[in-house]
């Protein structure tokens, strides 16, 4: 007598990257049970969702809007009985506390192997919380430009884009650009946090 087969569900991904959104749907083809598979590009949209409450949530933390982060705890009220997986490119010990502290069931890099990110959404799917294990390595070097090290600085000094755009001779729009740069680059979804990391990066003072 066969066993039933596992119930289907249907994902959602909150990503503003529509590169990694599409590499993400590719290696969520290879998990049987998502009948579906669903793209929002910030949590506001997903709240506005009009189906079914989806069985599984890929939630990046760098979101336009309010951060995937502080943002868990929405997705929890909205969708009560999904699964959440947190995706990010920030330092994985630090992302894992994060996630772990904001009570979301897994955290996984953004540099994960496809095979790493199937095993933990089945894990996750068959109801287990799923963690990557802690890594001792030394976190992964930041690159940034000169320029954007330039505003980085005087990010960190509690300058705006005006005082930073009058005070490098750039235009406003390419300060925000850089400052954009800068907070995908330390994975982190405000000023204040991407300052935090450089200095613990020692990137600047």
């Amino acid at each position: 007598m066969q066993e039933d087969a596992p119930a289907q569900c249907w994902a959602l991904i909150i990503d503003d990257h529509p590169l990694f959104r599409a590499g993400l749907r590719l290696s969520l083809g290879e998990v049987a049970r998502l009948r579906d598979i669903r793209e929002v590009d910030a949590i506001q949209q997903a709240l506005r969702q009009p189906c079914q409450e989806p069985g599984l949530i890929l939630l990046d933390v760098c979101l336009p809007g309010l951060n995937g982060l502080d943002g868990i705890s929405l997705l929890r009220r909205h969708f009560p009985r999904a699964a959440i997986l947190v995706l990010s490119s920030m330092d994985q010990n630090e992302g894992r506390a994060l996630a772990q502290q904001r009570q979301a069931d897994g955290f996984l890099s953004k540099s994960a192997h496809p095979d790493q990110i199937v095993h933990t959404v089945n894990a996750l799917l068959d109801g287990r919380s799923c963690w990557a294990s802690p890594t001792t390595d030394p976190a992964p070097t930041v690159h940034l430009t000169p320029r954007q090290l330039e505003v980085l600085e005087r990010v960190g000094e509690g300058q705006t884009n005006k005082v930073i755009a009058r005070a490098l001779g750039l235009s406003e729009n390419t300060v925000r650009v850089h400052v954009s740069a800068i907070l995908d680059a330390l994975g982190a979804g405000r000023r204040t946090e991407a300052v935090t990391r450089a200095r613990r990066l020692g990137l600047i003072r």
